[in-house]
């Protein structure tokens, strides 16, 4: 969801790029042109107005200074937080040693209550029966229905291959959605929430959960994706499809995902 509109990575990127320029494009094929994986590459002028028409809003963007000044800021933050040297360049090791666990409740108070273990305390029954529903409805709402992928599996003999992969990849996506907003309709409170709520929730967080579910779904050894139909989507099948300007970010985010170990019950989480 980029600059109030439902959007790919790469008209995210050209929207932004166009505002913050300034740029004025012009139409050589008569100001109609309909977009689509091929028109998009060959007109710019029509495809800043698809843009807009389908309710992207040039003052979401924010103005390169302010980017800028952020970028300042971050360095000068990570600046900040470097460890300070010594005079003679090697940094002072410090030792600390662990304190003590402290004694929070007498002997006769811990009967019925949780008692931290290493100063870490244990999760309740009560989080740990939320965790548990979590997972399953994870699990749940993995996969779409063995229909829809049947469906969405048809080839058309008429459309080019790079169509075809870009037309998979979008209706998967729309599957996937589906199956986010089932999940969380069994969120406890979901139910609770005023339905335009609900949806400004499920607006602002899809891009998120899709790249988590696609990170739980990477496959280390050929750096690939498994879909839905267990089919792997490598860098060469986005390129093909035409979005070759996310790939690369979003298969170091699953490398990293991989690289940390995340389990099931961190990632419903």
């Amino acid at each position: 969801y980029h600059y109030n509109a439902l959007t790919c990575e790469g008209c995210k990127g050209f929207f932004r790029r166009s505002i913050t320029k300034n740029a004025v494009y012009q139409c050589k094929y008569g100001n109609n042109c309909e977009i689509d994986m091929y028109m998009r590459r060959k007109c710019q002028e029509c495809r800043l107005k698809k843009c807009l028409s389908v309710g992207m809003r040039p003052e979401c963007v924010v103005p390169e200074y302010q980017c800028a000044v952020k970028r300042k800021e971050k360095k000068a933050q990570k600046d900040k937080d470097k460890p300070v040297s010594t005079t003679n360049g090697s940094p002072k090791t410090i030792k600390v040693e662990p304190e003590p666990q402290r004694v929070l409740f007498k002997e006769s108070d811990t009967l019925g209550r949780v008692v931290p273990i290493n100063g870490v305390k244990p999760i309740s029954v009560e989080h740990e029966e939320l965790i548990q529903r979590l997972v399953f409805f994870q699990s749940e709402f993995e996969y779409p229905a063995e229909e829809d992928l049947r469906r969405i599996s048809v080839p058309n003999d008429d459309e080019e291959q790079s169509d075809q992969r870009f037309r998979h990849l979008t209706e998967i996506t729309i599957l996937t959605v589906q199956l986010i907003v089932e999940f969380a309709k069994q969120l406890p409170g979901f139910d609770k929430i005023e339905r335009e709520d609900q949806i400004t929730l499920l607006k602002a967080c899809s891009s998120e959960v899709m790249m988590l579910r696609m990170a739980r779904r990477y496959d280390a050894t050929t750096d690939s994706i498994l879909f839905a139909n267990n089919q792997p989507y490598t860098r060469d099948s986005y390129n093909l499809a035409g979005m070759g300007e996310i790939v690369e970010d979003l298969l170091r985010f699953c490398r990293h995902m991989y690289n940390m170990k995340v389990d099931n019950a961190e990632y419903a989480l």
